[in-house]
């Protein structure tokens, strides 16, 4: 199995809200660090990544952890988004699902990290 963690980076880091978009189910589901909304299916995973993407972004992977099967992998961990120079630390959980020799993102829940108490 490809990185797809690593895959959803790269795309992230071209700029390119459709290339982002396509790594997703069909019927996939974003709860994204920058929205207040459930975000199901195609049109609006590509118009949260067409308003993220309008600034230049950029993912750092700080921790992961990642359960593999045949057809289900999950990867969560802690990650930062870098956006327009300021730096977002955030946490999140994606789940990928094979089909048809093709990984998507089903699920993937991202959201700011709170402040250490």
């Amino acid at each position: 199995m490809t990185n797809m963690l690593q895959t959803w980076v790269e795309k992230i880091r071209t700029n390119d809200p459709t290339q982002v978009a396509k790594l997703y189910h069909n019927d996939g589901l974003l709860l994204g660090t920058f929205s207040d909304i459930e975000r199901k299916g195609y049109d609006l995973i590509l118009e949260y990544f067409e308003n993220l993407l309008k600034a230049k972004v950029d993912v750092e992977i700080v921790t992961q952890h990642k359960h593999e099967t045949d057809s289900i992998v999950t990867n969560s961990g802690l990650y930062n988004f870098i956006v327009d120079g300021k730096t977002v630390n955030a946490r999140f959980s994606f789940v990928f699902i094979k089909i048809d020799d093709n990984w998507k993102i089903l699920s993937h829940h991202s959201s700011v990290l709170p402040e250490s108490h």
